[in-house]
C-alpha cells in the first residue's frame, strides 16, 4: 500500500498533481486535522482515468449497477476485489445475487456476497483484457471511484461476460426490476446509531453514507459499552483469534457496496503497521497506519447481543466491520463475546 493516500486513487493508479515552486501548500479541507486537500478542488476519477487512457478498451454500461451486478453469479469464478481506504479485501469464488439494504445478511465461505446501496453507486463499466489485467467489470460510485471490481479468471464463463456488456448496452435494462423506480429512497437516509440495533441496521447505515453520521454518534453510546480502543490491541486481538482459528465475519464497506465474507481465520499477520488476514481463499489487508479510530461496538444478532470492531478512517468513514453473523457455534459466539469484552475492559 502506498505510503501517502492521496498519491494514488482507489484503482492505484498515481493521481497527477502540477505544482510550482513557490505555491502555498492546499490548507486543509476541515474534515480531518491531518487532510491536506483544498476544499472544492478538482480531482480526477477512477472513471475519468480509465477512460482517458490511451488504448483503454472499455464499455461504460447503461443499466444501472445493482441491475448489471444482479448477473455476476453467472459469471462462474471470479476474484471480487473491494479497496476501502486503508482496507482492501479480495476472494475467489462465486457471487451470490448481491442484496440490497432492508434484506437479509447472507455471507458464508463458498460465496462472495456483496451487499449495495444503489442511492450511492453510478456506474458500471466492462474493459478487456490490458496490460496483465483480465477482463474485468469495475462498478463505481456516484463520484466515478471503485467500489468493487470483478476479475475473470480462467474457469470464468466468458460468455456471461460477454452477455453482461450486450445487456447493459441496451438501455431497456435500466428500469429493470428492482432498478431505481422501485427502489426506497429512504434508504439514502442513515438510520441513527442504537445500542438496540440489529446487525441489518448497523450495516446499512454504515451503507447509507459511509458510516459518517454513525461515527458522530458513538461517543454518546458509551453507557451501551460503545468503546475506542487502540489499534495496537485490536490488531493484537485479531492475531489471537486467527491462533484459535475463531469463526468471523469479515466485512470490507466501500462507498455503496459491503463485500463479506464469514468463515474461520486462517491467520493473522502484522507487519509495522501493515496487517493481513487469511480466511480460506479471502484475503483482507489493513494498513493500520491510515486508520484513525477503533471501535467496539454492540448490535442484536443471532445469539443476542454481538460486538463488533469497526474501523475508520481519517475522513470520518467506516472502512471495515469484524463480527460474527449468522448461526455459528455456541462455542465460537461466546469466544468471540470473550475477546470482546477483554477489549473494552
Amino acid at each position: 500500500m502506498p505510503a501517502n493516500p492521496d498519491d494514488v486513487n482507489n484503482a492505484g493508479v498515481p493521481r497527477r498533481v502540477a505544482r510550482q515552486a513557490g505555491d502555498a501548500l492546499p490548507r486543509p479541507c476541515g474534515r480531518d486535522p491531518h487532510c491536506r486537500c483544498t476544499p472544492g478542488q478538482s480531482v480526477t476519477s477512477d472513471l475519468e482515468t480509465l477512460l482517458a487512457t490511451p488504448g483503454f478498451g472499455g464499455t461504460l454500461l447503461n443499466a444501472e449497477p445493482h441491475v448489471v451486478t444482479s448477473q455476476l453469479p453467472h459469471l462462474d469464478q471470479v476474484v471480487g476485489v473491494t479497496v476501502a481506504g486503508p482496507v482492501v479485501m479480495n476472494d475467489v469464488g462465486v457471487h451470490v445475487p448481491p442484496v440490497l439494504p432492508g434484506g437479509p445478511i447472507k455471507c458464508d465461505s463458498s460465496r462472495i456476497t456483496l451487499r449495495l446501496n444503489p442511492v450511492r453507486l453510478g456506474s458500471a463499466l466492462v474493459s478487456e483484457p490490458a496490460a496483465n489485467i483480465p477482463p474485468t467489470l469495475r462498478l463505481f460510485d456516484a463520484n466515478g471511484n471503485t467500489s468493487h471490481a470483478t476479475y475473470l479468471t480462467e474457469r470464468s464463463d466468458r460468455l456471461a461476460f460477454e452477455a453482461i456488456a450486450l445487456t447493459g448496452a441496451d438501455p431497456a435494462v435500466t428500469h429493470a426490476a428492482g432498478g431505481p423506480d422501485s427502489f426506497d429512497e429512504a434508504w439514502a437516509i442513515p438510520e441513527p446509531a442504537s445500542a438496540n440495533a440489529d446487525q441489518i441496521v448497523q450495516f446499512d447505515s454504515i451503507l447509507a453514507d459511509g458510516g459518517l453520521r454513525r461515527r458522530t454518534e458513538l461517543p454518546g453510546l458509551a453507557d451501551a459499552g460503545v468503546t475506542r480502543v487502540e489499534d495496537r490491541r485490536v490488531i493484537g486481538a485479531l492475531e489471537h483469534a486467527a491462533l484459535l482459528g475463531m469463526q468471523m465475519t469479515m466485512v470490507t464497506a466501500a462507498p455503496g457496496c459491503l463485500q463479506m465474507r464469514h468463515d474461520q481465520l486462517d491467520g493473522a499477520r502484522e507487519h509495522r503497521g501493515q496487517m493481513v488476514i487469511a480466511s480460506g481463499s479471502c484475503r483482507a489487508m489493513i494498513n493500520f497506519g491510515l486508520v484513525t479510530e477503533c471501535w467496539i461496538t454492540w448490535s442484536e444478532g443471532v445469539w443476542g447481543r454481538t460486538g463488533s470492531i469497526e474501523l475508520y478512517d481519517r475522513h470520518g468513514g467506516c472502512s471495515m466491520i469484524l463480527t460474527q453473523t449468522g448461526p455459528v457455534p455456541a462455542p465460537a459466539f461466546e469466544a468471540w463475546d470473550h475477546l470482546l469484552n477483554d477489549l473494552v475492559s
